[in-house]
């Protein structure tokens, strides 16, 4: 359904994972420039690549590391992939909550931090983990809120985090149900509640390891949302990473809008 539909604006994907032997992303810097030329093509012009980091190592030579890996990266994909911005941040894994967070090279852009809680699993108090990143003056981005274990029967934790001001990126493989059918029925519960912020691939530079940000727009667009499309994923990534406010996202009842669709297609060819 997807191939009548382009995106009018230029993509941002501000979670993946192509900054080469640092994490379980990018194998090799060969394998970045790759998926960088299918970002490209895709119209996914703007991209922040976010290793894994652990509050633990943030003050330890590991993310040294990581910075030194991806200089070398961008030196290559400004040569052979200049159409795509890349830049550094990180995705923050909140296992020491105390640790201080306040060096602004972890930044994901205009004051907002992306984190994760450990091992995809929801805490006993994620309130409080969330609290303390929100206390050293960054506006928490939760990665994947979708998919931590348990969050669909706790999904009124989403809105409590809503509320106190954390953003809510959502991966593109949950719409698609390649992290299993509770993380796709909260994505898609999300949407419908306008509770989703903005789109993020998670990609992790590997064939077979999570879909492009172009596939969450597509299936979005064959809806007949682009508008919403348009928000999630370029946007109000743009917005978080200039430090503005995110636009709020119609609620989208996205299953009815491609079964409405699907049954217009059909009738059309009959």
């Amino acid at each position: 359904m997807s191939g009548d539909f382009v995106p009018s604006v230029p993509l941002v994907d501000l979670h993946c994972h192509l900054v080469p032997g640092v994490d379980d992303g990018a194998r090799s810097t060969e394998d970045a420039i790759r998926w960088l030329e299918a970002f490209r093509d895709a119209r996914i012009e703007r991209v922040v690549t976010t290793p894994h980091l652990s509050a633990s190592h943030i003050s330890s030579s590991w993310r040294d590391r990581i910075e030194r890996r991806f200089e070398d990266l961008k030196r290559e994909a400004e040569e052979r992939v200049p159409e795509v911005s890349l830049a550094l941040s990180f995705e923050i894994r909140i296992d020491e909550p105390e640790t201080d967070m306040s060096d602004e090279r972890l930044a994901l852009g205009g004051g907002a931090l992306l984190v994760e809680f450990p091992q995809l699993m929801l805490p006993a108090y994620p309130d409080l983990m969330l609290a303390s990143v929100s206390n050293q003056g960054w506006r928490p981005a939760l990665a994947h809120p979708e998919r931590y274990t348990g969050i669909g029967r706790s999904y009124d934790w989403i809105e409590r985090w809503r509320e106190s001001g954390v953003l809510m990126v959502v991966n593109v493989g949950s719409l698609l149900g390649e992290h299993g059918p509770e993380a796709e029925r909260v994505a898609y519960q999300m949407l419908a509640r306008g509770h989703a912020d903005c789109l993020a691939s998670d990609h992790h530079g590997r064939d077979g390891r999570s879909t492009m940000l172009r596939a969450g727009w597509d299936r979005i667009a064959a809806a007949g949302h682009e508008g919403v499309a348009d928000l999630l994923a370029s946007a109000n990534p743009e917005a978080i990473l200039a430090g503005e406010p995110c636009e709020p996202v119609p609620p989208v009842d996205l299953a009815s809008s491609l079964v409405r669709r699907l049954r217009r297609m059909v009738r059309g060819s009959e």
